[in-house]
């Protein structure tokens, strides 16, 4: 792995002028940041992500399930992943832009990391010993607005700490990080099944190993620093302002918006209910269903990693950012069809194989792929990084409410529910996405 190096200081004179809720001088660079902070900030990444996507994939919805009843447990789930996808709808961009101008000591990223990852993990644990699905929306909600204050900072990392020339790579490495956490959260989940642990035990491990890793992270980034005389004072109206990012102004940061909403929406209306499809579609229990749910998350994540690490190399090799988004629309919208129409379980492998190689291709370059078009990247990296983060919150969102109208579409609805209206929707929206991204002109 290459050693990452600081890039020098560029003469503030070139810098764009910005709104004055915002620094108003460019913060020192960090240090120079080899492969131990590399290794630390994709184990923080994965870490973080074990302990908020075991939830959204599968754990959120046994306690739901848990809570309710079989002809309420989808509105139920529908109304807890919305208040919490709404939360982190707000928290992440209003995290990043005060991420920005945050003077402390300890430095602009590090104080939303610790913040973030012990708050979050209190939301946990009030899911974990909820008595009713209200206390599970409440739980759900303060960890979603938390755990994305620290999502937020992370995110800024790429652009604060990675040369441009790394980025791809190490953005592959933080997409794979990304979908194997589930994989482990669900792994988790299953052995503490089988062994009889409480339910509540599904949640506060994978919690744990958010908190090590994160602290472990705390502990060997050399943050950038941001002395107060360079921050303007604040005023409301000009703060809530900055949250705007104009499309006309920045089409390509409107366009890569707009495609990484798509495509999430798509994958969101499958990975919400995977849990309910296995159950409905073929008879499934609990632990069988948890069962099965690991055994595709296994292969999907083998599929991942090498569609991941090949991609995001080729992208750093070519400077090409734009057709892996293309491919993997068309691998990821091909596994969706196979989930709509499977017949058997064995048929959710194949399925499970290309929707693995779609994100795998996807999140290879995401990332990269949104630095390379950031407005203001060196005074505003959070700011704007939770500006787009917020495609990634409103899918969860506005999929799970409207999952239970897909699901009752027509004769095929029955006791299982149309789960092959749902899937159907899904892969269409994902390739309208990997059409948006194409009419970015700023990357190739």
């Amino acid at each position: 792995m290459a050693t990452l190096e600081s890039r020098p200081p560029q003469d503030p004179a070139a810098t764009p002028p910005h709104p004055a809720s915002h620094p108003a001088a460019r913060p020192a660079p960090p240090r120079a940041g080899g492969t131990g902070l590399v290794l630390a900030y994709v184990a923080a990444f994965f870490a973080l992500y074990v302990a908020l996507l075991t939830p959204v994939i599968s754990t959120l919805a046994l306690r739901v399930s848990a809570l309710s009843t079989p002809e309420t447990r989808a509105a139920d789930l529908a109304l807890v992943t919305g208040v919490g996808a709404f939360f982190a709808f707000v928290a992440n961009p209003l995290a990043g832009a005060l991420s920005d101008r945050t003077t402390s000591r300890l430095g602009m990223r590090r104080p939303w990391l610790l913040w973030g990852v012990l708050l979050g993990s209190a939301g946990i644990a009030i899911i974990a010993l909820a008595p009713n699905i209200a206390v599970v929306a409440i739980g759900w909600a303060v960890a979603q607005t938390a755990f994305n204050g620290t999502q937020a900072a992370l995110q800024a990392l790429l652009p604060d700490q990675v040369e441009e020339r790394l980025r791809a790579r190490v953005s592959g490495w933080l997409g794979i990080a990304q979908n194997l956490a589930p994989l482990a959260g669900i792994g988790i989940a299953a052995w503490l099944t089988a062994a009889g642990a409480g339910s509540a035990w599904l949640f506060l491990l994978p919690t744990a190993l958010a908190i090590v890793g994160v602290l472990a992270l705390v502990a060997v980034l050399k943050d950038r620093r941001l002395d107060p005389a360079d921050v303007e004072p604040f005023h409301l109206g000009r703060f809530l302002g900055g949250f705007w990012v104009s499309p006309r102004k920045h089409p390509d940061f409107g366009w890569a918006f707009a495609g990484r909403f798509l495509l999430l929406f798509g994958f969101a209306l499958y990975n919400s209910y995977q849990v309910y499809f296995l159950q409905d579609r073929f008879g499934m229990d609990e632990p069988t269903a948890l069962g099965w749910q690991l055994r595709l998350m296994v292969l999907q994540a083998a599929v991942l990693l090498l569609a991941g690490s090949a991609g995001g190399a080729l992208s750093d090799r070519t400077g090409r950012r734009k057709v892996f988004v293309v491919i993997s629309t068309v691998l990821a919208g091909a596994g969706l069809l196979v989930f709509a129409f499977a017949g058997a379980p064995a048929h959710l492998y194949l399925g499970a194989a290309l929707f693995g190689a779609g994100l795998g291709a996807y999140f290879a370059v995401d990332l990269a792929l949104v630095t390379d078009v950031l407005p203001n990247k060196d005074t505003e990296a959070a700011k704007n990084m939770g500006v787009f983060n917020i495609a990634n919150a409103l899918p969860q969102s506005l999929a799970p409410a409207m999952a239970p109208a897909l699901l009752a579409i027509g004769p095929a609805s029955g006791a299982g529910g149309n789960y092959t209206a749902l899937f159907l929707v899904g892969a269409l929206v994902a390739v309208v996405g990997a059409v948006s991204t194409m009419f970015i002109r700023g990357a190739r």
